[in-house]
């Protein structure tokens, strides 16, 4: 639309007026159901993508929502372990919450015009179209996408061999309404300005970090019975930690705020050397003991080592929960979630370098999963056998499963890479998962009780214990491995694979029916399929 005369003066003024506007506060509100993330003051907005929402109803107003951007670092991986081939990557992503159904509008920051865009999973949006060389995405409901812009994922390998220049991604957060946000003033709030230290002690039991950017550095004491609050217009560089076995209880990480991890040293290439034991401080969140833990909303970015870990056994009533939690990592060790015996996952998003998930704990839930250079969506070699409570993996999303290397036991989809020992997978279901990724670099099914040749000349050797009564059902796979890599199911004489069954499985849209799908050896038996 084109504004002439006074019209057009006056929407020049409004225009700047809305820009002063979005910079001066944290939140923008257009109605009760729609709140979007502001300007973090002292960052800097990502330099490729420009995003603007409203509510999907006639005539309301479009409001800017701050591009937060992070990358993978220009870095030799000997001098801190970020992925070579990676090298300039960028992801950009925005916050906002919502309960009605919204529009969001995507441009190059630099006026390019765009050609294509798809969004992954491709099921959560209404509609994506390109108009006038802007990108327009409907939502419904709160979800988490990522929008693949010019084909830069979807039309190219970016796995093994690639040689092209650096992408750059965008991700839409579209959050639930963040429940009980504390409010400044209230009794046992501590509201933190940016470059102040947070104290570990005192008599409060919230930490509010006001808009801005802050530091509070190498595994920041976690207290029982506190919360941390991280809105949408902060970012909280350093991590977060708890060593002690029983003050681990009832601690809430939430908001949507950015926890970065940008600032430090991959653990190993500290210098001077550090001690294996001090690794777990470079982790962005670790409790140890956790009971009633709850992180929500954050985005974990850049991680060191491993992301968010919430060790301990399981406990009947004291359940953690990590939910609407964003996790990007771009060099090794980058894992996302260890849930341990305790914890339960949904709807989270997670773009690793190394593994996404570990398969135990309470389940999960609506997770979308991105792998680039060298992480398996799921890791089954702690998966336990699921007889004291359910563990169900259900209506995930691997919208991209790419890796840097050929022969070797990690990447991957479902892998069992030859660790751990047991018994396990007995009452273990895999429900509604759906691999879209229209270009993976290798199979999806790697379930090695010890990894074979050409995977490794020693590969690893699972302990004693069967994989058994695992259930595949409704796993929707869109290709194979672009290297024709084989399914395979490899068992050892005292660590057997057998009774696994597979209720509608398709691959490039084939109905799966008979265990010929697989590289199998003669430690397997028993496997079932229906349609």
């Amino acid at each position: 639309m084109v504004f002439c005369g006074r019209m057009g003066e006056m929407f020049s003024f409004c225009s700047r007026l809305a820009v002063v506007f979005f910079t001066a506060v944290s939140w923008l509100s257009a109605a009760e159901n729609l709140l979007i993330a502001g300007a973090v003051p002292g960052l800097e907005e990502s330099a490729h993508y420009r995003v603007r929402v409203r509510l999907a109803k006639p005539d309301e107003l479009w409001q800017r929502a701050f591009v937060v951007e992070t990358d993978c670092k220009k870095m030799e991986k000997e001098t801190d372990a970020y992925f070579d081939t990676l090298a300039g990557w960028t992801h950009g992503y925005v916050n906002f919450e919502m309960s009605a159904s919204v529009e969001v509008e995507i441009s190059r920051t630099n006026g390019t015009a765009i050609r294509s865009a798809v969004v992954h999973p491709r099921r959560k949006a209404s509609a994506c179209v390109v108009k006038d060389g802007k990108v327009l995405v409907t939502l419904n409901k709160p979800c988490q996408v990522a929008v693949d812009i010019d084909g830069q994922m979807d039309e190219q390998d970016t796995g093994k061999g690639y040689k092209g220049p650096p992408i750059h991604t965008i991700s839409l957060f579209a959050n639930p309404s963040l429940r009980d946000k504390p409010k400044l003033g209230e009794p046992g709030v501590l509201a933190i300005k940016p470059g102040e230290m947070p104290p570990a002690d005192g008599a409060w039991t919230t930490l509010y970090f006001l808009p801005g950017v802050h530091d509070i550095g190498l595994a920041f004491p976690l207290r029982s019975n506190c919360q941390y609050y991280l809105p949408g217009d902060s970012i909280v560089y350093g991590t977060f930690s708890q060593t002690s076995w029983t003050e681990g209880q009832n601690i809430r990480i939430f908001g949507h705020g950015t926890l970065s991890g940008a600032r430090l040293k991959h653990p190993e290439h500290v210098r001077p050397a550090i001690a294996a034991g001090e690794y777990d401080r470079y982790r962005p969140i670790e409790i140890l003991g956790a009971n009633d833990v709850t992180v929500e909303g954050i985005t974990i970015a850049d991680s060191a080592t491993h992301s968010l870990m919430l060790v301990g056994g399981y406990k009947k009533g004291h359940p953690n929960k990590v939910s609407w939690t964003k996790i990007f990592t771009w060099r090794a060790n980058g894992d996302g979630i260890n849930p341990f015996g305790n914890t339960l996952i949904e709807d989270c998003f997670l773009r690793t370098q190394d593994d996404s998930l570990y398969v135990q704990g309470l389940g999960i839930r609506r997770a979308v999963v991105w792998n680039d250079a060298n992480g398996s969506a799921f890791v089954l070699s702690s998966l336990q056998n699921a007889n004291d409570r359910p563990m169900v993996v259900e209506d995930c999303d691997v919208i991209y499963s790419r890796a840097k290397w050929h022969h070797w036991s990690g990447g991957r989809v479902f892998n069992m890479r030859g660790e751990g020992k047991g018994a396990a997978g007995r009452g273990v279901i895999f429900r509604n998962i759906n691999v879209e990724d229209p270009r993976p670099t290798l199979q999806q099914f790697f379930l090695c009780m010890q990894v074979p040749e050409p995977y490794a000349k020693n590969g690893g050797r699972r302990g004693a214990g069967d994989l058994s009564g695992i259930l595949f059902q409704n796993v929707v796979i869109a290709a194979p491995s672009v290297l024709a890599e084989p399914q395979i199911l490899w068992g050892l004489a005292d660590a057997r694979i057998r009774d696994l069954r597979f209720d509608n499985l398709t691959v490039g849209g084939k109905f799966v029916d008979d265990a010929r799908f697989f590289q199998i050896n003669e430690f397997v038996s028993g496997l079932q399929f229906e349609p």
